[in-house]
């Protein structure tokens, strides 16, 4: 019969052994996910100190760390207190980066629920802006098929911009309008222009829908032929296209 101490000391080293086995094995299977297209999880970004680095020793309790998230950020805005929470949006979502209902959540509170706690009708724009931007910039970049995603995008569009339900609708229009300005110099807007510049003005306006709004001029214009001419410095032909001319490279 084996000794107990010989017992355990054997065991010990097996342990070791595994343990020393399944790491060299880890880096293999890291590798393999990373080509095949399972690794999933982003690296969360601007987080504090304190918050990145709880998020990569725990791993996979990124779910609970969303969740303390999510219960802070209720209680922020329960008190009024909204100037944290885009922050809070921006880690909430790129914890949970490839749940959809987690982006459309956090886009909606700040375009609708938040943006009317505000008097001043340009601070609701930013608001309603920062919904538009969570989804185009970084919800469409984790999800590029999530029709659930466009849908809410055209929505915003449609309903918080273009319709009239919300006493700060014209300065919404407004401030849209002054940014397609910055694409379409002329009062006709020409996608054709940004399709094919020629000019040096032209290629520098043609750079902004891809690099800055995330629209290809190219799908642009099918839409254009299709059910237009429109109007690209109004909210509603935004609509229409349903923000798919989202151009966003596969996560």
């Amino acid at each position: 019969m084996m000794n107990p101490t010989t017992k355990k000391i054997l065991l010990l080293a097996l342990a070791g052994v595994l343990l020393v086995s399944s790491g060299f094995l880890q880096h293999d299977l890291n590798r393999d996910r990373d080509k095949l297209g399972l690794t999933r999880i982003a690296p969360l970004e601007n987080a504090p100190p304190v918050l990145a680095f709880t998020t990569v020793a725990l791993g996979g309790f990124r779910g609970l760390i969303s969740n303390a998230l999510w219960i802070r950020a209720n209680d922020l805005q329960d008190q009024d207190k909204f100037f944290e929470m885009a922050q809070l949006a921006d880690w909430i979502t790129k914890l949970e980066p490839h749940f959809v209902q987690v982006w459309l959540v956090q886009a909606w509170n700040m375009a609708y629920n938040i943006s009317v706690k505000f008097k001043d009708f340009d601070d609701r724009w930013r608001w309603v802006r920062k919904g538009i931007v969570l989804l185009r910039d970084d919800g469409l970049r984790f999800n590029p098929n999530e029709t659930l995603i466009y849908r809410e995008l055209a929505w915003f569009f449609q309903h918080k911009m273009g319709a009239n339900l919300d006493d700060a609708h014209m300065v919404y229009k407004q401030q849209w309008a002054n940014e397609m300005a910055k694409v379409f110099a002329t009062n006709t807007p020409n996608v054709s222009e940004l399709i094919s510049p020629q000019t040096e003005d032209q290629k520098g306006r043609a750079q902004l829908p891809l690099d800055t709004y995330k629209m290809d001029p190219a799908f642009m214009k099918e839409v254009d032929e299709r059910f237009g001419p429109l109007e690209w410095r109004l909210p509603e032909a935004h609509a229409i296209q349903g923000g798919r001319s989202v151009r966003q490279p596969p996560s």
